[in-house]
């Protein structure tokens, strides 16, 4: 099983079944699933080292100084910036109090869904959009971007270095281009959720807006997407869709319209649409309802006659 699917994939599995009490009843099926998963983290990497590459093309460079430590932003930096950093904390939190319990299955989850879900699937796509390398670019939004992104990176690599020390090992040496702090990530510091400053209060009010405004966010981009695929939209077609939150006074319901307000270029660009509108009850030819918004666009799929006929 490890010449097959590899010796990570095959720690991963064990670790990920390891609840106490019971015994491992091993899944082949699960471990090709987790080979997915290091194949994800390797691709994570190559457009992590593309990116770094463009921009020192154009003299931006990540100062060593962001890495080996849970990454900071400041509470104007965009939102992607402030969630994942928010997301990555709440990760340290959970996996350092899994491993304390010996819950090694928890950990590993956690780990799981941070770097598959939250990290690459949504952060990734968001992140690209103020990776800007042409020469009207505002470096100072780009350098900003790139080095929350590489210092979060390297701070998930640790935490997932005691599941698949193989491949964050290569991968963390190549991330300090073979001149790391450490001979291997296990001497390096496991990453510890960042405390509050004295300002305790104010600084988890901004981590949990920053998690409650994406979430919001998520919900609106999930729900177009799942309309386009009801519809069945082509992948690389644009589409005007509409939005209508105004029929349900609850907070979530206002939260869910300034989140789209606020944050339009994210939506359009993840949701594969031209335009979102704010509008009253919609009247378009496919709607989509969810508990606190609803959805929709109009869109006549071009029909092939000969074929029909055909």
């Amino acid at each position: 099983i490890v010449k097959t699917y590899g010796t990570d994939a095959v720690r991963f599995t064990l670790a990920s079944m390891a609840s106490p009490g019971t015994d491992i009843a091993f899944n082949v099926a699960r471990t090709e699933g987790y080979r997915a998963f290091a194949n994800k983290i390797w691709n994570a990497a190559r457009f992590l080292f593309q990116n770094v590459d463009r921009a020192a093309e154009i003299g931006i460079v990540v100062d060593p100084a962001a890495l080996g430590r849970m990454p900071t932003v400041g509470h104007d930096a965009p939102l992607e910036a402030r969630w994942i950093v928010a997301e990555l904390n709440a990760a340290a939190t959970s996996v350092n109090q899994s491993l304390e319990a010996y819950r090694y299955d928890d950990a590993a989850n956690t780990i799981y869904q941070f770097f598959w879900g939250s990290f690459c699937d949504w952060y990734l796509e968001i992140v690209k959009l103020r990776l800007d390398f042409s020469e009207t670019a505002d470096k100072a939004t780009t350098s900003a971007a790139l080095t929350t992104l590489v210092s979060a990176f390297e701070a998930a690599l640790r935490m997932l270095s005691p599941f698949m020390p193989f491949i964050t090992e290569e991968i963390w040496h190549a991330l300090y281009d073979g001149n790391p702090p450490a001979k291997s990530t296990a001497l390096a510091a496991y990453p510890q959720p960042q405390p509050p400053d004295t300002r305790d209060d104010m600084e988890s009010a901004f981590r949990n807006s920053a998690l409650s405004e994406m979430k919001q966010i998520q919900k609106v981009i999930s729900s177009l997407r799942a309309l386009r695929k009801e519809v069945g939209v082509p992948e690389k077609e644009l589409v005007k869709a509409f939005i209508h939150t105004g029929m349900r006074e609850d907070k979530e319901s206002a939260q869910i319209s300034v989140a789209v307000q606020f944050n339009p270029e994210t939506i359009k660009s993840l949701a594969r649409v031209s335009e979102l509108v704010e509008s009253g009850p919609l009247t378009q030819r496919h709607v989509r309802s969810e508990s606190h918004f609803d959805v929709g666009f109009d869109f006549e799929a071009a029909i092939d006659i000969p074929a029909e006929r055909d």
